[in-house]
C-alpha cells in the first residue's frame, strides 16, 4: 500500500512537471513566470485531466488557461505577426481545412512566406495581419470538427507562433452529404458546392430554372487529388456524369461565375 501510495505521487509530480511545459509554450517564458503561482494552484492535482492517451489536449488547456484570464493575445495596434503550421498528412485537403478554419475566426488575410513538403510533413509559414494572436483554442476546436488535433503549440516571441497539426484522419466536415442521402437540394452557394460522397455509379445534377449553368464538375479522391475533371462551356439545365472509381469528393462549379448557380441545384446519386 505504501509502495502504491508512493507511485500515485510520484506521477502526480510528474504530471504536474510534465504539464508545464506546453503551458510555458503557450505563454511565454515572460508570462509563464509571472503567473507561476497561479499556475501552479490551477493545475495543482489536476494534470492528468489535459492528458487524453498520454498526448496534450490543447482544447482542454487552452481552455483552462483562457478562462482563469492567462491566454493574453491582443496587440496594443494591428501588425504584423508570423505563423508557421507543421501537417503530418494529406497536404492539399489538410491545408484547405486550415485555411477554412482561418476564415471561420476572422483571419481572411496573409501572406504565404514559405510552403513545403519535407517528405513527412508539410510546412507552411505566414505572416498575418491581425489586432490579436490567433486564439489557439479557437483554433484548436474548428480542426477538431474536422478530424484533425493540434499536437503542439509555442509561442516563440511576441509576434510569432508555432503549430502541430495532426490531420491522418481529417474529413472535410463541410461539405454536403451524398454518402447517407441519395437527394440533395442545395440553395445559392456562396463558394462552389463540394459533396462527400461513396457508393454512387453516377450523378444526375438538375440546374434550378433562372440558373446559366456552364458545368465545371471535379471529381476528388479521399486526398483531395484530381481524378477527373467534366468541363462544359455551352449551358445545361440537366447533367448526369459517371463517378470514377475511388471518388471521395466532388465539387460542382461553374466555369465562368457561381451568380449563373444562384437559384440553386438538385442532385441524385444514382
Amino acid at each position: 500500500m505504501i509502495k502504491n501510495l508512493i507511485l500515485i505521487i510520484v506521477c502526480t509530480i510528474t504530471l504536474n512537471a510534465n504539464i508545464n511545459t506546453p503551458i510555458k509554450n503557450i505563454l511565454g517564458n515572460s508570462a509563464f513566470n509571472k503567473h507561476k503561482n497561479l499556475i501552479n494552484y490551477i493545475f495543482k492535482n489536476n494534470s492528468s485531466a489535459y492528458y487524453t492517451n498520454g498526448q496534450v489536449n490543447y482544447v482542454a488547456l487552452t481552455s483552462k488557461l483562457q478562462s482563469n484570464g492567462l491566454l493574453k493575445l491582443k496587440y496594443r495596434t494591428s501588425r504584423y505577426i508570423d505563423v508557421s503550421f507543421k501537417i503530418s498528412d494529406n497536404p492539399k485537403k489538410s491545408l484547405m481545412i486550415l485555411q477554412d478554419s482561418l476564415k471561420s475566426l476572422g483571419h481572411y488575410y496573409y501572406l504565404v512566406q514559405d510552403a513545403k513538403y519535407d517528405g513527412n510533413s508539410f510546412i507552411w509559414n505566414i505572416k498575418l495581419k491581425t489586432e490579436a494572436a490567433i486564439n489557439p483554442l479557437r483554433l484548436s476546436k474548428a480542426l477538431a470538427k474536422n478530424n484533425c488535433k493540434v499536437s503542439f503549440i509555442k509561442k516563440e516571441g511576441t509576434y510569432n507562433w508555432r503549430y502541430s497539426i495532426i490531420s491522418d484522419n481529417s474529413v472535410i466536415k463541410k461539405s454536403k452529404d451524398l454518402v447517407n442521402n441519395n437527394q440533395l437540394s442545395l440553395k445559392k452557394p456562396l463558394k462552389p458546392y463540394m459533396l462527400k460522397v461513396a457508393n454512387a455509379n453516377s450523378i444526375n445534377i438538375i440546374s434550378k430554372s433562372g440558373n446559366r449553368w456552364h458545368p465545371n464538375v471535379v471529381f476528388y479522391d479521399n486526398d483531395l487529388k484530381i481524378i477527373e475533371n467534366f468541363k462544359d462551356d455551352s449551358l445545361h439545365q440537366n447533367l448526369k456524369v459517371d463517378v470514377p472509381n475511388n471518388t471521395t469528393y466532388i465539387k460542382i462549379d461553374d466555369l465562368y461565375s457561381l451568380a449563373n448557380l444562384k437559384r440553386g441545384i438538385s442532385i441524385t446519386k444514382e
